[in-house]
């Protein structure tokens, strides 16, 4: 048995030192210093507007209120981002990425929300624009490199009195990753008791009491802090004892699981009868979030119907200026669990197709009308897709629905490829926002598109869609593989 102290693990390298762990990032030190930087930045670029295009200081008092509802906004929506991670510790990199996807649907939000008020008018659309341009760098930066800083202080405000006992099997290799953790946390590096958890049950007996007797001792030798028992490679019967003898102490103790049954403890558990059952994966709507996924798909539909009509009465007369035949054209498609329906799109080709023999468009194809290349370049054909929406039989995001020609095809050489009519068809998708838009000339391209039209399915959630939506606009304006 080993029993290591803090001067013996006082050269444990820390991976970084930028590495903080997430309960600091919602802290209430945090939040107020996010709020102050996001309203300090809000003033400073809607007076720089003003000043350097108006000639004026502007109305502070409005920029204050940007900044304060853009506060309020980024805070609630930095908390559900941070649900999707399950690691304790986060890096520059995590934080970076989460800081831009946050500002990005922080906007969105605030754009949404004013056209819902109707209060646009109230704010100045330049002030506002510039300071999304200029916040976008600068909430990065500060969420990168702050972090550590205040959670350096509250560390040192809470948790530096505390001296913790890590217990564990001499040949667990986590072991030692796990007191390296703890000192990532901000914790002195804790005395560490290593025994032997396998060795023969004739020497059990005097293993534990040895273990157990250098625990007491150094309880009493240490301040107050927590025991960690590290339960890899430990049986079941034996930690359950060493768990008995440790209950002598007058300590907080933690188990600390194996990998396996750490991500069980992830997971939501529930009662059947006199037994616990764990959802080891959640289906990706619960019935609150499918009635919302619905609402939100029928409100901007509705909405972006009414707003558009007179710009569809305007591209309909340029596509019947343009060739002969009908402005809308009509395919059968396959939709939520095989089901067929009709889906719209603006006609961008001479020749239209709906049978067993659908050829894709291709770039150059001499069948594409010249309002056509422009229509979908821009992705501005497939907008009377929102009457499917409106109608129930698509959503705002989901996987692209295919000509039923090709689901036949790739039905019998895809494997799971029927998994991806588990959801609903949408007018975007995730494989569209990650590049694998457009034509699908290879299999293996189909093969990549089908990957990630199952990983939507699998995982799609509320906040998921948010981000494909925020992404699309993006994707559309790079017209990648739009011809």
């Amino acid at each position: 048995m080993a029993v290591t102290s803090s001067e013996d693990h006082a050269n444990i390298p820390r991976r970084s030192r930028h590495r903080v762990a997430s309960r600091y990032l919602h802290s209430p030190l945090q939040a107020c210093a996010d709020s102050a930087v996001i309203v300090l930045l809000s003033v400073a670029t809607g007076v720089a507007y003003h000043q350097e295009f108006l000639n004026e200081t502007g109305p502070i008092g409005s920029f204050v209120y940007t900044g304060a509802v853009v506060a309020v906004l980024f805070a609630g929506i930095a908390r559900l981002v941070s649900v999707r991670h399950a690691a304790t510790l986060t890096s520059g990199t995590d934080r970076l990425r989460d800081a831009a996807l946050v500002w990005n649907l922080t906007f969105a939000a605030l754009v949404l929300l004013l056209f819902s008020l109707k209060a646009g008018q109230q704010f100045s659309r330049g002030a506002v624009f510039f300071f999304y341009l200029i916040g976008l760098p600068a909430i990065g930066a500060w969420r990168v490199f702050v972090p550590p800083l205040l959670a350096r202080v509250l560390r040192k405000a809470g948790t530096a009195a505390r001296e913790c006992i890590v217990i564990g099997d001499g040949e667990d290799k986590a072991l030692d990753e796990f007191v390296s953790e703890l000192a990532e946390e901000g914790r002195p590096v804790p005395t560490v008791i290593k025994f032997h958890a396998r060795c023969q049950r004739a020497a059990w007996n005097e293993e534990r009491e040895r273990l157990i007797a250098r625990a007491i001792s150094a309880a009493h030798a240490l301040r107050h802090g927590e025991i960690y028992l590290c339960a890899t490679g430990v049986p079941a019967d034996r930690l359950a004892s060493i768990q008995r003898g440790l209950t002598l102490l007058p300590r907080a103790i933690y188990v600390v699981p194996d990998a396996e049954t750490s991500s069980l403890l992830r997971c939501k558990p529930s009662n059947v009868g006199s037994h616990l059952a764990v959802e080891v994966r959640s289906e990706p709507f619960d019935p609150v979030q499918r009635t919302i996924k619905r609402l939100v798909d029928f409100v901007v539909a509705l909405v972006a119907i009414v707003f558009l009509a007179p710009f569809f009465c305007v591209v309909a007369l340029a596509i019947r200026l343009d060739s002969p035949g009908p402005v809308i054209f009509r395919q059968t498609r396959n939709g939520y669990r095989g089901k067929p329906f009709r889906i719209f799109k603006l006609r961008t080709m001479k020749v239209q197709e709906d049978g067993p023999a659908v050829r894709q468009a291709s770039r150059d194809d001499s069948r594409v009308t010249r309002v056509g290349r422009f229509l979908r370049k821009t992705s501005i054909d497939e907008l009377p897709q929102l009457l499917n929406v409106l109608m129930g039989q698509m959503s705002l995001v989901g996987p692209r629905p295919h000509a039923q020609a090709h689901d036949d095809i790739y039905a019998r050489t895809i494997e799971n490829y029927e998994v991806r009519q588990h959801v609903k068809p949408g007018v975007t998708g995730w494989a569209q926002v990650n590049g694998l838009r457009g034509e699908t000339a290879t299999l293996d391209l189909m093969y990549k598109r089908i990957e990630y039209d199952l990983w939507y399915a699998v995982h799609a959630s509320l906040l998921l869609d948010a981000e494909i939506l925020a992404r699309t606009v993006f994707e559309v304006a790079r017209q990648r593989n739009a011809y």
